[in-house]
Order: structure tokens, then sequence, then C-alpha cells
């Protein structure tokens, strides 16, 4: 399975499309999804990973999660904030998840 990003699963629902010579609208309508959804990820055009980017992953096989370790803006950001204590990893985390479920309640 291909690794998680926009620009991977935008490739690999291009591929997908080609190989079965599929439309959006067709795909679309295979997925459950609006062809406007389709287009976005086609665009890398989205946000954050919904129900249905991860269903998008499922049909054409990429794994829907990602390795942060792998984002270096992040990396760099995390690298700058924490002091290196137990109890700074703990508050920082908190604040992640804390993020994480504010993105829950934004619009898509």
């Amino acid at each position: 399975m291909n690794t998680f990003t926009k620009e991977a699963l935008a490739t690999a629902l291009r591929h997908y499309m080609e190989e079965n010579s599929l439309t959006q609208a067709q795909v679309a309508e295979e997925l459950k999804v609006s062809q406007a959804h389709i287009s976005r990820v086609l665009n890398r055009n989205w946000k954050r990973k919904s129900g249905r980017i991860r269903k998008i992953c499922k049909a054409i096989g990429v794994e829907a999660t990602a390795d942060p370790r792998q984002n270096d803006e992040l990396m760099q950001a995390l690298s700058e904030v924490w002091n290196g204590e137990v109890d700074d990893a703990k508050a920082l985390a908190k604040c992640i998840r804390a993020i994480g479920e504010a993105r829950k309640h934004l619009p898509l």
C-alpha cells in the first residue's frame, strides 16, 4: 500500500481511474461520494482526513495513516517547543489532541 499524503492519494486515485477507465462521476457514484469531492482529492484541495477520504483510500489501496515523523515541519516545530521533560511532552501531547478534537467541529 502507498503512504498517505495528499499527493499520493491524488496520484493513486488518478491511476485507479485510468486503469478502470472511469470518470470522476463514475468513481463518485461507485464510492458514494460527490463528484466535487473526487475533484478536490485529485486537486489536493482538502483539509482533513474525513470518513470520505478514508473511504476513497480504502477503495484504491492507499493506507490512510501518516507517520508524523516524516513531516519535517512538524518535527522542527516540536523540537523548538519541547524542553525535553516528560511532563512537557505530556502537556504538548494534550495540546495536540485538543487541536484534533476542535477540528472535528470545523466545517468541511
